[in-house]
């Protein structure tokens, strides 16, 4: 046994299998899951109670039925920035009650110059942290580590995420809660009246179920954000440390059943592409169907799957060797989608659903998500049709499935596993993994993950990560270690690159300067790291000093100076130039400026310039935002890279253009167009989705979809045309 363990510390032979393995070994696995008189422990120095009425009040933003001034208002908001812990500015009343059927909240954010109260979002799930808002955020479970959140601005327009293992990603704001909120400003500040149905969120089957509970307000003008319970700069993560929210009591007998839920749809519309004679036209229906099989556990099912409403993306070129990351934006994929997280987010994941009904149309199958005790529970299973890709040539329809396990095993501590298998009669693709996070101190974590994957027709190909974050306040301390074998390609999943083992390490200060009248924050970090092949030939180095100063107004600069060095083993082509094997270093340096992106006009800016594979690259671009009101903002970007490579036809730009525009008529109907061009592919892309929420959780979508050819023709005769798709989409959502 002592040579195992020697073998597994000699230095070049560390093996990611080898440190999961010890991390593995030093998690109390005979530990048990946080139990509710812990979780009632953390937070009993504030719990607030909820209020049982009879009859439920009308939410309509005016706090006049008897039972709001009878209840006692929760009051002492405490600042997170500006002043960390000092008394907020302004005065926030909370009341909460519940009966039955929902959770109610009258809010009063009382304010010393209403005029100055910042609303300009309408559209669901637009941009409202640029307004004065609202955060609820509850830990429904009261486990300390996942959390529904809650998201209105003074319209009481409307976004909300769910997230998990106190952390939460872009991604996470794509879920789409039903609940009722109204909003309106008054001579005294502005108020707000939300009702959270139980229909929507999932809790425990407990007789009386507490709940963790945070709530965060924003005076946008201020930048101010204050929170009750307060939690400190220490816990970086802000409001996704679920272990510091404070404890909501008092609801029992809440209606309980098999809840249902069917969302059918109808989709009409056309679609031809440039080169094609016949236009294609699109009809049919399917639905979405969820169950509750318990409190704690949900099935999805979905037929005849359509994605038509789902925003374009943006335009990017690839100017590097590896893979570009496109976020995952298809609604059926995102409610708990952080159940199915496993490995290294845009770089190394095990599931990533955007490879699952891009190039196959999916025909249908299903998903179980939830939580039994203490282990959160995540299968998704969908069958892909055949499509044609070209001349006698079919793509075979797949099933593809993910199981995925993670059991809390000690307070803010978890192991997991998952097993993904994407199969059709020709061939397969399995991964098996386990992973094991745990969090410690205010936002300090060690995590590691394996996994190996299977492929017909190959030998088993393994990878890992280890990485330990130190965090306060003030400072920041991280050293990982990850190891992609050669040919590592988990079918399901997203791989950047393969065929390395990568050393890094991150110090970073964060110093605030709270009694200042202009300056913020400083943050300063130097980042480094060190990647070798798995043959341990030297692959790549990088050093960068990352530096950012936020000021009081909410501007930012940045600024930042890089060392890269890139050895080519075989030659590798950029945007079709091939460079030739050989050693690479190269000096950068870049920066941006951002303003506050809450006033009418805002502006960002950003640079970079230096060597670039031997040659030179000077990389320029700018955004500009018009608020001309609540119904319509105005976005334009530019994106410019000026190359020069010491190859032949080395000398060439790429271009990016884009304009964004958002117009709502109120909270129910909006609408957003996106029109990109670059000179690569000498494309106009534009487009246009309108939306039209008819009752809660149901809508009529509008797309219209183009591109069109702005270079020359090889034949005059040809259409400029690349396609022209026109889609009406109507859902509509009945519960049971």
């Amino acid at each position: 046994m002592v040579d195992v363990w020697w073998w597994w510390w000699i230095p070049g032979r560390i093996t990611a299998q080898s440190l999961v393995v010890a991390i593995l070994l030093l998690v109390p696995v005979g530990g048990r899951a946080q139990s509710s008189a812990e979780a009632s422990a953390r937070g009993a120095k504030h719990t607030v109670r909820a209020t049982y009425v009879e009859s439920s009040p009308r939410i309509d933003g005016v706090l006049d039925e008897g039972i709001w001034g009878r209840l006692v208002p929760i009051t002492d908001f405490l600042q997170r920035v500006p002043v960390d812990g000092a008394p907020a500015t302004e005065r926030t009343e909370v009341r909460i009650a519940y009966d039955e059927d929902a959770l109610y909240f009258g809010l009063i954010m009382y304010d010393s110059d209403p005029e100055a109260i910042r609303t300009s979002i309408l559209h669901r799930e637009g941009r409202i942290d640029q307004d004065d808002h609202i955060w609820i955020a509850l830990d429904t479970y009261h486990d300390g580590r996942n959390a529904y959140l809650f998201e209105m601005n003074a319209f009481g327009t409307q976004g909300d995420a769910l997230f998990s293992d106190e952390s939460m990603t872009l991604a996470d704001w794509n879920w789409e809660g039903v609940y009722r909120s109204e909003a309106r400003i008054t001579d005294e500040g502005w108020v707000l009246e939300v009702a959270i149905p139980f229909t929507t969120i999932r809790f425990s089957a407990d007789e009386a179920p507490e709940m963790g509970i945070a709530i965060r307000r924003v005076i946008r003008r201020k930048n101010e954000d204050v929170y009750w319970p307060h939690i400190a700069q220490e816990f970086r993560g802000g409001i996704t440390q679920v272990s510091q929210y404070a404890t909501l009591t008092g609801m029992r007998n809440l209606r309980r059943g098999r809840y249902m839920e069917l969302k059918p749809f109808g989709i009409v519309g056309a679609q031809k592409f440039g080169g094609v004679e016949d236009t294609d036209v699109l009809d049919d229906l399917g639905f979405d169907f969820k169950y509750s099989i318990t409190s704690n556990l949900t099935l999805d099912l979905t037929l005849n799957t359509d994605f038509a409403q789902v925003e374009s993306d943006n335009v990017q070129i690839n100017l590097t060797r590896f893979n570009l990351f496109f976020p995952e934006k298809r609604e059926f994929f995102l409610e708990r989608a952080g159940v199915f997280n496993f490995g290294d987010p845009g770089q190394t994941e095990i599931f990533f659903s955007r490879r699952i009904g891009i190039a196959n149309e999916i025909i249908g199958g299903g998903r179980l998500t939830g939580q039994t005790g203490p282990i959160s529970i995540g299968f998704l299973s969908l069958q892909t049709e055949d499509a044609e890709v070209g001349d006698e040539q079919v793509l075979r329809g797949a099933n593809n499935s993910v199981v995925r396990l993670r059991a809390d095993v000690a307070p803010r501590t978890t192991v997991g596993a998952i097993f993904t298998n994407l199969e059709n009669a020709e061939a397969h693709n399995r991964v098996a993994g386990a992973d094991v996070s745990a969090r410690f101190g205010g936002g300090s974590s060690l995590n590691a993950w394996f996994a190996s994957v299977w492929d017909s027709g190959s030998e088993r190909v393994s990878a890992g990560s280890l990485d330990l974050n130190l965090r306060n306040a003030k400072w920041g301390l991280s050293v990982g270690y990850t190891d992609i074998g050669e040919g590592y390609d988990p079918g399901l999943g997203f791989v950047q690159r393969d065929d390395f083992v990568r050393y890094n390490a991150t110090l970073s200060a964060t110093p605030r300067f709270e009694q200042s009248a202009w300056a913020r924050q400083l943050v300063g970090a130097v980042v480094t790291s060190y990647t070798r092949g798995q043959n341990g030939a030297k692959q790549s180095t990088d050093l960068l000093s990352h530096n950012m100063l936020t000021f009081q107004s909410g501007d930012h600069l940045v600024l930042n100076g890089q060392r890269r060095f890139e050895r080519l083993d075989a030659p590798a082509l950029i945007q079709g130039r091939e460079l030739p094997v050989g050693d690479y270093t190269f000096y950068t340096i870049s920066g941006s400026a951002r303003t506050n992106e809450s006033r009418t006009l805002s502006a960002y800016a950003n640079f970079s310039l230096g060597e670039f594979w031997s040659g030179t690259r000077t990389q320029y671009g700018a955004r500009l935002n018009w608020k001309t009101g609540p119904n319509l903002t105005l976005s334009g970007s530019v994106n410019r890279n000026d190359i020069d490579l010491p190859v032949e036809d080395g000398a060439f730009s790429t271009t990016v253009l884009s304009l964004n525009v958002l117009a709502a008529i109120n909270r129910s109907l909006f609408a957003n167009a996106l029109v990109q061009y670059d000179d690569i592919s000498e494309g106009l892309q534009s487009n246009i989705r309108i939306d039209w929420i008819h009752t809660p959780g149901s809508d009529l979508f509008i797309v219209l979809d183009t591109g069109y050819f702005l270079g020359d023709l090889l034949d005059p005769r040809d259409t400029r045309w690349e396609r022209r798709t026109g889609v009406v989409k109507l859902t509509y959502l009945k519960a049971f």
